[in-house]
């Protein structure tokens, strides 16, 4: 059998018949993502009930911003900064609130709305691209991580939905050709352009799979070598930005981070995942296997089979480097790159068309489930435990009162758990209310009116204090300390710290304990008060700290730094 021409019925003028109207896809696509975005805003809560922390990580590094630091120069970081400064954006329209989160990922959902229309517009009919543009931006608006059960809610790691969803577009303007070659190319170009510039951005991991699959593109799709010349320019540029000394420092940091552990390159981890979760790859490996058929048949160029596998090798890198477990959005893309090549063939009433469509719709339909639920659930604030102090207020959480801290309380443990050796810390985890205790705990104690409103500095993971206080943040910290995160010198973390928080009950107590380990002599040294609550042990330096009753709304530091001050055991 005769292979098809790269047109088959994918000939410009047969292709431009199957003409999508940008009225029609923007009301059909429109409707639902709308209605997305009244399901995460309606309610007066921003609800977690997961991984809390991340999310005031996000915050966190969006109140650097706002007090004019740089990102990795001021702080550090292996993340893009574009993270945070979208937060910082709702941090100009709603004020330094747990909403400013959300003002940043309505404006990322916008930006994907615009990109994947013009994208599918040009090369899909008017449902599929309405399908199309409606899983990418209910992607970036799902209130949970990519792998997760649709109910457990969490803004953690909003950069890899972000990520996926980009990703996603990029391949499709990639790897399925638009209906007229003639016309629109360098929109094209220019789309995707902006989406690698936004991928570096966000986390190098996304960008360094998106240059590959340019790389792949040029080399199989006939479309993309037809402008090969505008594909390199742009190509070269984006990378020339990307290696240029004003992206040194996040490249310092993204190096310092991979030296630490934070590259995952265990084969029998990513092994075991995948195998954990083989049925949910298999509708990957299924297309593959039907493009290869149909290549075999001269049903389909090679460039089917080739994209396809490009799809799942690459994306299955990024997931390799992802704090998720499962779950590859990209993969999603293999439907319309077969959708594209079964209608070039076939024609548009083939019957196997509408059957590819139900791998896109599952998956808007797990985000539609997450944002439903996460609508009801935020309107039940008799079973939240809401915040309602600081800059935090409106952050809401699941009441409960169960693990660590509850039995310490309870005197079920005692005091030798805070002395865990290095080797063997505590394999305990708060939940997300009592981690939200121990914060209000914190921020209390420290906006008592006695203490001076200087540097905080935490040895865990995130450090909230500054944005919830209003506090201006220190400079030379880590914005996240844990696993993978180098370790900074002393002298750079606490030259700015007026007060230094030690957790009792730490997000991560391997990192807390080699805090404690490496930081120990410098604090002894440097910090004369010592404080003790429920859940925290607090350093401050001498005249950070005024003697009880205090001086009510106190706000500067006068600061002692003694040659060498005993501080007792903490």
């Amino acid at each position: 059998m005769t292979l098809p021409a790269e047109g088959g019925l994918a000939d410009s003028k047969l292709r431009s018949r199957f003409y999508t109207s940008p009225a029609t896809l923007a009301l059909l696509a429109g409707v639902p993502v709308l209605v997305a975005l009244w399901a995460l805003f309606s309610p007066d809560l921003v609800l977690s009930h997961e991984m809390t922390w991340d999310f005031l990580y996000n915050l966190s590094g969006a109140w650097h911003l706002q007090h004019g630091h740089v990102a990795h120069v001021d702080f550090h970081e292996p993340v893009g900064q574009l993270n945070f400064v979208l937060t910082l954006l709702g941090f100009a329209l709603v004020g330094p609130t747990p909403f400013a989160f959300l003002v940043g990922a309505a404006i990322v959902a916008t930006a994907v709305f615009a990109s994947a229309s013009l994208a599918a517009m040009r090369r899909l009919p008017v449902l599929p691209a309405a399908l199309f543009v409606v899983f990418t931006s209910l992607l970036v608006l799902m209130p949970a991580n990519v792998g997760d059960k649709p109910n457990a809610y969490s803004f953690a790691m909003s950069y890899n939905r972000y990520g996926w969803s980009l990703l996603s577009i990029l391949v499709l303007i990639l790897f399925v050709p638009p209906r007229d070659r003639d016309a629109g190319g360098g929109i094209d170009v220019a789309n995707a352009g902006l989406l690698l510039v936004a991928l570096f951005y966000l986390k190098i991991t996304y960008f360094a799979a998106g240059l590959a699959f340019v790389s792949l593109a040029i080399l199989i799709c006939p479309h993309i070598r037809a402008r090969l010349p505008a594909w390199l320019a742009v190509s070269g540029l984006i990378v020339a930005n990307a290696v240029s000394p004003w992206n040194y420092p996040y490249l310092l940091d993204i190096l310092h981070a991979a030296a630490a552990g934070a590259v995952r390159n265990s084969l029998t981890f990513h092994l075991n995942n995948f195998f954990a979760n083989a049925e949910g790859y298999a509708p990957y490996a299924a297309g593959f296997v039907g493009a290869v058929w149909m290549w075999a048949r001269g049903l389909a160029p090679p460039r089917a089979p080739l994209a396809i596998a490009g799809i799942l090798a690459i994306g299955a890198f990024v997931l390799s480097q992802n704090h998720q477990s499962h779950g590859l959005p990209v993969g999603i893309v293999i439907a319309f790159v077969l959708y594209d090549q079964i209608r070039e063939r076939f024609g548009p009433v083939a019957p196997v068309l509408p059957m590819l469509m139900v791998f896109p719709l599952f998956a808007i339909g797990a985000s539609a489930l997450s944002l439903a639920g996460y609508h009801a659930r935020a309107g039940r604030e008799e079973l939240l435990q809401v915040v309602d102090r600081t800059q935090l207020k409106g952050l809401a959480v699941p009441a409960e009162r169960r693990g660590l801290l509850a039995a310490f309380a309870d005197g079920r443990f005692g005091p030798e758990l805070l002395n865990r050796s290095r080797a063997s810390p505590p394999r305990f985890e708060l939940s997300p209310a009592e981690y939200v205790e121990t914060i209000v705990e914190a921020a209390t104690l420290l906006g008592d009116g006695r203490h001076c409103h200087g540097g905080i500095v935490v040895l865990d993971q995130v450090n909230p204090f500054p944005f919830m206080l209003g506090w201006p943040p220190a400079h030379g910290d880590n914005l996240w300390s844990g696993p993978g995160a180098p370790v900074q010198p002393a002298d750079e973390i606490f030259a700015e710290a007026a007060h230094v928080l030690v957790p009792k009950f730490s997000t991560y107590g391997a990192w807390t304990e080699q805090a404690r380990f490496e930081y120990g002599p410098y604090l002894s040294e440097n910090f004369r008060i010592h404080e003790e609550t429920q859940s925290w042990v607090v350093l401050s330096r001498g005249g950070a700290v005024t003697p009880r009753p205090g001086l009510a709304g106190r706000t500067s530091c006068d600061i002692d730094r003694p040659s060498r001050v005993a501080v007792p055991p903490f």
